[in-house]
């Protein structure tokens, strides 16, 4: 049952809640603020209970939205264009972040539960109203806010939960995503014309810096700071065809050098002040064990896709949901941004393969050298993919299914580390070829992740250009790099961050008393 707060305070309509919950209960849950607990309490001593206090029902006021209150929601139209689940609350969160935390609450109750129990959930505040759409079966765009008063207790029967749906983390992963804010866009390209500089002179960190407002929903945006580098390491069966000059090994050694410190990937992240995550998730040969190196092995490397599937859909999913975890760890940790990295002798095979299948270009046009082939290797090479491609028949809106056919364990991984930094609001800044295929296989998955991506450089791989072109991106640094490691998206990196910083930092017209055009 809704017990609305009366206006004569916390405590009586704390009383009032323990008289009117009149069934059994078999748990009182509250949020760990005072006034629920405060109402909690009545209600658990009524029922000889100890409250659980769980931060999942902290309140969260929505407070002024345009102007107005939230209680003026029942009574005035949302203005046009404005998505109330992009505004964040008091404390950070938006409605949409809301609405995952009382998911999460409500696995937790079905966790501890059975069908017989009923559990008292109390609340103050707006989240009780993001809960019963939960309750509902609601999204985060469809809460009612004229349900009840400011705060209530929720006695809910788990016969009435929802039974926990089957998705996998790729799955929650993709649903959690949404656009970026249109709102906090046209705030940060109005302050553009405001700043003490011509319109447009600072070119692409200007577009760079409009874009981070979006993605957090704010203007000025956060600085992207501090960013974590997730590095993905894989072989690839198709190496056997004579695609690349290097042998297969090679992929283990380097990967040893990059936790050792040595390789160009150490060097510029410690240049940029960002730190590496390293992660294998498909490397072939065995090597020793290492602390810096994260086995997340699915496969000891793919198949040869010229002949059969470099993997079976499970596999290119369990590889994906490596990366989700590993950007989920970086966040969690503190991180706010995330710069793509590869390792993989051969891998710039599948990243055409991908890049081909996803923007529709020809074989021969996003097929590049990779690591120094000649001419006839890179011929080669072409006649490979495209022999594969006709083998396989994979189908663009079938982004799994184009990764099992043909792509590379480290390809999947980046897609799910792309995927995850979208569904949290993240900044993700690609490197070169295997950034560009796994982000479009990422952009196929949910299609808003473009939202969030930042083209770090433009190599000299072909492929690079039609995926970026295909992500409606613009490229920060163009380098003729072909190295890898993440190597270009680090050097991007100061340039994001100035164009965050530029929003945040760089005086107006009107502070320095000039008037513009004048």
């Amino acid at each position: 049952m809704d017990v609305p707060l009366t206006e004569t305070g916390f405590i009586e309509a704390a009383h009032a809640a323990g008289e009117l919950v009149d069934r059994p209960l078999t748990a009182v849950w509250s949020s760990d603020q005072l006034r629920a607990q405060q109402t909690a309490g009545v209600v658990a001593s009524k029922h000889e209970l100890d409250p659980q206090l769980t931060p999942l029902l902290r309140e969260q006021s929505l407070g002024d939205l345009e102007g107005r209150r939230t209680s003026e929601l029942s009574e005035q139209p949302v203005p046009e264009g404005m998505d109330i689940s992009e505004v964040r609350w008091g404390g950070g969160e938006s409605i949409a972040d809301v609405h995952l935390r009382m998911q999460e609450l409500v696995g937790e109750l079905q966790k501890q539960f059975s069908d017989d129990d009923e559990v008292a959930l109390v609340s103050h505040g707006d989240a009780i109203r993001v809960l019963l759409a939960v309750l509902d079966g609601r999204g985060h765009r469809d809460v009612d806010w004229t349900a009840f008063g400011t705060g209530a207790v929720h006695t809910g029967s788990l016969e009435v939960l929802p039974t926990t749906d089957p998705h996998t983390l790729l799955d929650e992963t993709i649903a959690t995503v949404r656009p970026a804010s249109a709102t906090a866009l046209a705030d940060a390209e109005a302050r553009q014309t405001e700043l003490t500089k011509p319109p447009g002179s600072l070119g692409l960190l200007e577009e760079v810096g409009n874009r981070l407002a979006a993605m957090a929903g704010q203007c000025p945006p956060p600085i992207p700071t501090p960013a974590v580098i997730g590095l993905f390491a894989g072989d690839h069966g198709v190496v056997a065809q004579g695609v690349t000059a290097w042998p297969q090994e090679v992929t283990a050694s380097m990967l040893l050098n990059i936790a050792g410190g040595g390789a160009a990937i150490n060097v510029l992240a410690s240049q940029v002040g960002a730190s590496l995550l390293v992660t294998d998730v498909g490397v072939a040969t065995e090597y020793p064990e290492h602390p810096v190196i994260r086995d997340r092995r699915i496969a000891r490397g793919t198949r040869d896709f010229s002949v059969e599937a470099a993997m079976t859909r499970d596999e290119a999913r369990a590889a994906v949901e490596v990366g989700i975890e590993a950007a989920q760890e970086a966040i969690d940790a503190g991180a706010r941004c995330l710069v793509t990295g590869d390792m993989g002798i051969g891998n710039t095979t599948p990243a055409s393969a991908l890049i081909a299948v996803f923007t529709g270009a020809p074989v021969a046009l996003v097929t590049g050298r990779g690591a120094g082939a000649d001419d006839d290797m890179h011929s080669h090479k072409s006649l490979v993919i495209e022999r594969s491609l006709t083998l396989h028949q994979p189908d663009a809106a079938d982004p799994i299914g184009v990764l099992a056919a043909v792509g590379g364990l480290e390809h999947a991984a980046i897609a799910g580390f792309i995927l995850a930094g979208a569904a949290r609001r993240i900044p993700v800044i690609l490197d070169g070829v295997i950034a560009c295929s796994a982000a479009c296989v990422a952009v196929g998955l949910a299609p808003d992740v473009r939202d969030y991506l930042v083209s770090g450089h433009a190599g000299v791989e072909p492929g690079i250009w039609a995926a970026v072109k295909h992500l409606e991106l613009h490229s920060l640094v163009g380098l003729e790099m072909r190295l890898g490691e993440g190597s270009g998206a680090a050097l991007a990196l100061p340039m994001v961050q100035a164009s965050a910083r530029i929003l945040a930092d760089m005086a107006t017209f009107a502070d320095v008393g000039i008037k513009p055009g004048a």
